[in-house]
């Protein structure tokens, strides 16, 4: 097979020696033209080929942050798309490599990657790689934790141990994948990945969900911290649909009614805590706050009946 550096080396070598001609007389004029001739074509060989070794350029990378409280929308140079959540950062180039489409994430990010099979898309994480061709998934990158959540199509992951071509598992439609740096421990479950996006979309989508596994979805789309009190109230499951892109609060107020919970909210946090049964008989015993929040509850009912954008059942 034809060996282009060996070529380039014997090239080189031959032109560093000097070229010897001689000749007699006459007859071997011919022979001198022709050695000359031979020699600037050599040379003029070893210049293309010497030009064609040139190193390939570095690339240039650009880094986005996204601000507290907001998502910032991304074009990555082949017209992918991704969402960064709130401080999140991400990293890539300004323009990808013939071989690869490589970028690093901090943070949360969803990614609607174009598909192009001759050019796989690769997202590095502090301690998981994330291989594929073309697919929405959404990635969770802390130091130590990393949470990757698949829409559609496939992708691979790579443990950061891992040094071989063989993804450590491949995640399907539907599953969420948890690694843990410490252990470098995989773990797969199957969720409802609409709800994983709700901090994009708004649209929050729940079915036999406890309470803590609502409000923990809240806490992710809304970036606030939100506390239930009481255990009971945590294990009690719901069916809620929200597709009218509302506010947290208009949220905590519907599954209000049926949780029966009073919401306090101190330096931008939610406190929830189950509501203490009411002596009817003895309204004098009644405070202030627990008057006021009957009558949140039941103007809350009657506006909710006279909605239908959204659907809620206690079970």
């Amino acid at each position: 097979p034809f060996d282009e550096k060996q070529m380039s080396d014997r090239l080189s070598d031959r032109v560093k020696r000097p070229v010897i001609i001689s000749y007699t007389g006459k007859e071997n004029s011919a022979w001198k033209y022709l050695s000359i001739a031979a020699s600037i074509a050599l040379l003029l060989v070893t210049g293309i080929l010497l030009t064609d070794k040139e190193p390939e350029q570095e690339l240039v990378y650009y880094e986005t942050i996204a601000v507290p409280d907001a998502k910032t929308k991304i074009t990555l140079p082949d017209s992918s798309i991704v969402w960064l959540n709130a401080n999140a950062c991400l990293r890539y180039p300004r323009e990808f490599s013939e071989q690869v489409r490589q970028v690093e994430i901090k943070g949360e990010a969803f990614f609607e990657v174009r598909k192009d099979e001759k050019k796989p898309f690769i997202v590095q994480t502090d301690g998981i790689g994330i291989r594929v061709l073309g697919t929405t998934f959404n990635v969770d990158a802390e130091p130590e934790k990393t949470e990757i959540t698949l829409l559609t199509g496939k992708i691979g992951l790579y443990k950061y141990t891992n040094q071989s071509q063989m993804a450590d598992r491949i995640l399907l439609p539907g599953e969420r994948a948890v690694f843990l740096k410490s252990d470098n421990k995989l773990s797969i479950s199957t969720v409802h990945p609409e709800n994983t996006i709700s901090w994009v979309t708004g649209i929050f989508k729940f079915k036999d969900s406890s309470l803590a596994d609502i409000m923990q979805e809240l806490q992710r789309a809304f970036h606030v911290k939100i506390h239930i009190q009481n255990e009971n109230l945590k294990k009690q499951t719901f069916n809620a649909n929200f597709t009218e892109k509302e506010t947290l609060e208009e949220i905590l107020s519907v599954l209000q009614i049926s949780a029966r919970y009073k919401i306090e909210k101190r330096k931008g946090e939610f406190s929830c805590n189950k509501y203490r049964m009411l002596n009817h008989k003895d309204k004098r015993l009644w405070t202030v706050h627990e008057k006021q929040d009957l009558i949140n509850r039941e103007t809350y009912k009657k506006n909710w009946e006279c909605c239908d954008h959204s659907q809620i059942l206690h079970c």
